[in-house]
């Protein structure tokens, strides 16, 4: 997680998107289960909204895209697309300038946030990747409006607002209903 400090406060940042895929790969090893990357894609993308919901702040400061199977992080998506539709068997990496060399993409998270993770790990898991786009392309959803968007008008990166994620997942009666334990 990248931190500074502004007048004498630790100011909390968001982490990088490789790190919670590989929180998310390791919670899959540990299952011994495999996560193919439109699957680790779909759940990194609630693990996103629901900690934008929990904790009023992005889980990851890599914006979320509209693709045709539904959201996507690009920074993880260009470490995966190797596997295609096989299980991501290595962890990803990131340019770490303290040692100029690719590293793997670790992070600390709080007791509290890790939990979160878990969570939304053993909830969206047991549901196969195009069950997890499907509960993306729901009607009105951020995925949905900013495609439908596209169809009219030129959207560039079709970025999917964190305002939009936090508005959805935040539906009373709604979404809610299903937040993971």
């Amino acid at each position: 997680m990248v931190r500074w400090v502004q007048n004498h406060e630790c100011i909390l940042m968001t982490y990088d998107a490789r790190a919670v895929a590989n929180f998310f790969l390791s919670q899959a090893d540990e299952r011994d289960m495999g996560l193919t990357p439109m699957t680790l894609l779909k759940i990194m993308y609630f693990a996103h909204a629901w900690y934008l919901v929990k904790y009023d702040k992005p889980l990851v400061g890599q914006p979320f895209e509209a693709w045709k199977h539904g959201p996507v992080s690009r920074v993880v998506y260009d470490e995966v697309k190797q596997y295609g539709s096989a299980v991501v068997s290595e962890k990803l990496k990131k340019f770490d300038p303290r040692k100029l060399e690719f590293a793997y993409a670790n992070d600390s998270f709080s007791m509290e946030e890790e939990q979160l993770l878990i969570d939304v790990f053993r909830y969206y898991a047991q549901f196969h990747a195009y069950q997890l786009s499907d509960l993306t392309h729901e009607v009105n959803s951020p995925w949905d409006k900013v495609w439908k968007e596209a169809e009219t008008k030129a959207v560039p990166g079709m970025f999917i607002s964190n305002d939009m994620i936090k508005e959805w997942f935040s539906v009373p009666g709604g979404r809610l209903k299903v937040v993971p334990d």
